[in-house]
């Protein structure tokens, strides 16, 4: 696989712009003053320890958390300034594939995949219902899958469907929370080798969350390190990876250890 990092974008107009967002939980402050731009096409890769935060950001970024301050702007728009049916809209644009997969268990990959577009029929959807169900499990390598229930699906065949929901709007953005968490180093290249054929193939913007240093040397034009609330270390993988910072050598030292590779 070629390294996506080689392929810095700059310059482009910005898809996603962080500046100053604060979340607190009580207490527990987890977004202190992060702030990032992520521009159109280019996929970021944010890591840290778990619990850090990294999840709240993307939430925060669809609106499915409200900030407690700072500004969060999509596509221009300012989300929290933004009405019901404004939010809607703009989710229309953003694919979310979420760490469990979140499928129904009561539908079958077919109702699964069916749900976001019938959700949304009444709004603009470019093609026929069944085409794009077929041609989502088409680009995830699960067309017989079809008509069988998630209870049937392996770990990493939920993975693909979750990511065939997450993209059958054809979205312009696209937030991956973990999505090789909990598979096995070859289907968990599987699920990598996938990410990148349909980042190439619909050229979308992208934000990973994840503690796989794989899939953030492979997919990655920027890494982004949380930690403490904000955005503590930010650069191509490899400028990441050669930190002389100890609390950064030291995750990704732990990091490489739990995936069996020597640093």
């Amino acid at each position: 696989m070629a390294n996506a990092q080689q392929n810095i974008i700059r310059g482009l107009e910005p898809a996603i712009e962080i500046a100053h967002l604060r979340k607190a939980f009580g207490s527990n402050v987890v977004l202190r003053d992060f702030t990032l731009n992520v521009n159109k096409g280019e996929t970021v890769v944010v890591m840290g320890r778990s619990g850090i935060g990294k999840t709240i950001l993307i939430k925060c970024i669809i609106g499915l958390i409200k900030p407690d301050g700072g500004t969060l702007r999509v596509f221009g728009k300012d989300i929290s300034k933004l009405g019901h049916q404004e939010l809607d809209d703009l989710r229309m644009r953003i694919g979310f594939v979420f760490q469990s997969s979140a499928l129904y268990d009561s539908m079958t990959v077919r109702e699964n995949l069916e749900f976001p577009l019938r959700r949304n029929r009444a709004k603009k959807i470019s093609g026929n219902i069944e085409e794009l169900v077929r041609e989502a499990l088409k680009n995830v390598g699960l067309e017989h899958a079809i008509d069988l229930m998630p209870l049937e699906l392996s770990g990493g065949m939920r993975k693909r469907i979750g990511i065939a929901r997450g993209l059958i709007m054809k979205p312009e953005i696209v937030l991956f929370d973990e999505p090789t968490t909990g598979l096995d180093p070859i289907t968990s290249e599987e699920i990598t080798n996938l990410i990148l054929e349909l980042q190439k193939k619909y050229k979308t913007t992208s934000v990973i969350i994840t503690h796989d240093i794989d899939l953030a040397r492979e997919a990655a034009n920027r890494v982004v390190f949380l930690m403490d609330g904000i955005a503590y270390l930010q650069g191509t993988y490899e400028q990441v990876m050669a930190s002389e910072d100890p609390v950064i050598k030291h995750f990704f030292n732990r990091q490489s250890i739990a995936h069996g590779q020597n640093t």
